[in-house]
């Protein structure tokens, strides 16, 4: 099984990283340009400097713009209760299974056994607003 993405990628994504490691890539060559070069021409460190600073200015402005994940908490639990939902798999009493109230899908705990396709109640839910408690019909 693969590791999976880092977690710099699954913060900022594929593509705003390959812009960052693309300018800083860029920033470096003209700054390799100006030290290495016969003639010391200081448009490449002007250059080289500026785009380090951009690099920079992007990466912070990411990193307040960046999409945090989602979490059920829009939903007003007083909305939840009493809904009915279907089980996608059965499970046994007291362990979480998933179930899909109001075409969302849901962690529920139910005190008895499900089975696939069972039409479920939902009685409250739990502490941490993903997890619903629920009864089975």
């Amino acid at each position: 099984m693969g590791r999976g993405p880092s977690r710099l990628t699954v913060k900022y994504g594929y593509r705003t990283l390959g812009l960052l490691i693309f300018l800083l890539i860029f920033s470096t060559f003209l700054l390799y340009e100006y030290f290495a070069g016969k003639e010391r021409m200081p448009l490449f460190l002007a250059l080289a400097v500026i785009f380090y600073i951009i690099t920079l200015v992007l990466f912070v402005g990411f990193s307040y713009t960046v999409v945090t994940r989602i979490e059920k908490k829009y939903y007003r639990v007083d909305d939840l209760v009493g809904q009915t939902g279907k089980v996608f798999k059965g499970v046994k009493a007291g362990e979480r299974g998933t179930v899909n109230v109001r075409n969302e899908d849901w962690t529920f705990v139910c005190d008895s056994d499900t089975s696939d396709e069972q039409i479920v109640t939902v009685k409250r839910v739990m502490e941490d607003r993903v997890t619903l408690v629920v009864e089975a019909q």
